[in-house]
């Protein structure tokens, strides 16, 4: 559904929606078979993605009644978004959110800083933290954001991104049903991690699927 006019395809939400509940040949999402609800707060515009879009998509995500909701975007605090994730979270859906690629030297991004918002951060192959990831107001856990493959567009190979470590560990807590179950799952990791390493094993290595 679209929340900031026509929606135009973009690496970013196909790589995310790929992680999810991507299936072909070798390549498989951490949630495949899932129901998928796909929500556009961008149009294509980068300068896209108000509060009002991104408010009117949880109403309208909400209303489907998913267990699960990602965001992988980040954004200054916001009364109103805050206010209708708290709204979301009082329906019993978990929120999940990336916590952002501006280094740790920058300030608490939004939403995944919000009390209640599962906030997840991105590791290499080889379990270390990225040294790009945002440092949230707090922080549960991390999952592989680097050195894998993902649906984009041209090569399907993506560079490091916490948003793209969202995605694996919503993924994760819909099957393990709750954060505290999520939890006994996680893995220990270099660097700030939070809980842990969640969906380890979800990393798709790039030469598998011939990713360049």
């Amino acid at each position: 559904m679209d929340f900031a006019g026509a929606p135009q395809p973009t690496g970013h939400g196909t790589a995310v929606a790929s992680l999810l509940v991507g299936s072909q040949g070798p390549f498989r999402g951490a949630a495949t078979g899932a129901r998928l609800f796909v929500a556009d707060v961008y149009g294509g515009n980068r300068a896209a993605g108000s509060a009002t879009s991104i408010v009117r998509a949880l109403g309208w995500l909400s209303g489907h009644r998913p267990q699960v909701i990602n965001i992988s975007l980040v954004g200054p605090p916001n009364l109103l978004v805050q206010r209708a994730i708290q709204i979301v979270e009082a329906r019993g859906i978990e929120v999940v959110a990336a916590v952002g690629n501006d280094g740790p030297a920058a300030p608490p991004q939004y939403p995944a800083s919000y009390p209640g918002v599962i906030a997840v951060t991105a590791v290499d192959a080889g379990g270390r933290a990225l040294p790009e990831a945002g440092k949230p107001a707090h922080l549960d856990f991390a999952a592989p954001g680097a050195d894998m493959a993902a649906a984009l567009p041209g090569n399907g190979f993506i560079g490091p991104r916490t948003s793209f470590a969202a995605p694996l560990a919503a993924a994760r807590l819909l099957a393990a049903g709750s954060p505290g179950a999520l939890v006994t799952e996680a893995r220990p990791g270099k660097g700030r991690v939070g809980r842990g390493i969640v969906c380890g094993a979800c990393r798709i290595d790039p030469r598998i699927v011939g990713a360049k």
